[in-house]
């Protein structure tokens, strides 16, 4: 038979509630792991007067956020409502943490100051320049700037190369997988034809370094383990660019993940502890002890500051592996700030 009009209306209405809430999920989290960001929050406590520029729902959001009533019970769930209404209005809904990332970001762009520099621009954007210097005949070829929120890594490359090389840091993992993009040196100006590495420089280290990871969404616990286990709380960043200082560190502030029914979660960095954010609120789960910063990934423990924990239990880690290992979550956006901006 069939299915008659009424069935296949709630099917629809329920195909598109079901959309709806992972949109909430995606936006909800990524909110809060920007939330967590202190040079975002100092660039708007020194911004307040010119909150006024920007769309009500993005005043509200900013005023709450600075004064800390965000924090008060029902507040952020309210903003959380306001904003969604703003963005449905010029984006498409999307699940898609990234792409979430991205039109929170661009929505943020309508606010620039009097010399025209956004907020994004200042805190977010990273403008990269590549360089090609051939190996074989020495012609140096220029490419043109490109402005991006985030570097964009596979997560299956990263899964490999941490399996492969167990030792290896997670910058040097970036670098290995940024060094197997190569280029033709250029015949049409002058070159061979010889495909070289590219070498990446930036003008300036943006406060806050975005790392996107790439999911294949099909992976299993071990596989999500195994990524997991190369993520590092702190990255330096000139073992990426060329010119850079040494030590042009960046720690891990927050990290938004996917979990199974593309259920969205952030995991926070609070008073020296790692927590797990709730739906619509701002209220946290510690997942770590006060001796380690420990984050679970499928059924995998990472301990980022390579401290043991045998033989300790204070008491929610079993649950709190039960409760990562069931989603099997994938951890796709990392948020790290600059050392400096952080003190």
């Amino acid at each position: 038979d069939m299915p008659k009009e009424d069935s296949l209306s709630a099917h629809s209405e329920s195909a598109i509630g079901g959309a709806a809430a992972r949109y909430n999920s995606a936006l909800d989290m990524t909110l809060k792991a920007l939330l967590n960001i202190k040079v975002l929050k100092e660039d708007l406590k020194n911004n307040t007067q010119r909150f006024q520029q920007v769309p009500s729902a993005l005043q509200h959001f900013f005023n709450a956020f600075v004064s800390e009533s965000i924090k008060t019970e029902g507040v952020y769930s309210c903003i959380l409502s306001d904003l969604l209404s703003s963005l449905e209005e010029v984006i498409s809904m999307s699940s898609d943490a990234a792409k979430v990332v991205v039109a929170i970001l661009e929505f943020w762009c309508c606010w620039k100051n009097p010399e025209g520099e956004s907020l994004v621009t200042r805190l977010f954007t990273l403008a990269e320049n590549e360089r090609m210097s051939c190996r074989k005949c020495r012609w140096i070829t220029n490419y043109p700037e490109k402005s991006s929120y985030a570097i964009v890594m596979p997560a299956d490359s990263i899964r490999q190369l941490k399996c492969a090389f167990e030792s290896m840091k997670f910058v040097d993992i970036l670098k290995v997988i940024r060094m197997e993009y190569q280029k033709s040196c250029n015949i049409k100006t002058g070159g061979c034809g010889e495909s070289n590495f590219v070498h990446h420089f930036i003008s300036r280290c943006p406060p806050v370094f975005t790392i996107v990871l790439e999911w294949e969404k099909s992976e299993t616990e071990k596989e999500i383990s195994e990524t997991t286990k190369a993520l590092d709380l702190e990255l330096d960043i000139s073992r990426l660019y060329v010119g850079l200082e040494p030590n042009t560190n960046y720690r891990l502030v927050s990290m938004v993940g996917c979990g199974e029914e593309e259920e969205h979660f952030c995991l926070a960095y609070e008073n020296n502890r790692w927590v797990n954010l709730g739906r619509e609120s701002l209220a946290g789960e510690d997942v770590s002890n006060w001796k380690s910063e420990v984050i679970f990934f499928g059924d995998f423990k990472v301990n980022l500051r390579q401290e043991s924990l045998s033989g300790e239990d204070d008491g929610n880690w079993k649950s709190v592996v039960s409760f990562f290992g069931e989603r099997k979550i994938r951890p796709e956006i990392l948020f790290y700030e600059a050392v400096g901006s952080m003190a």
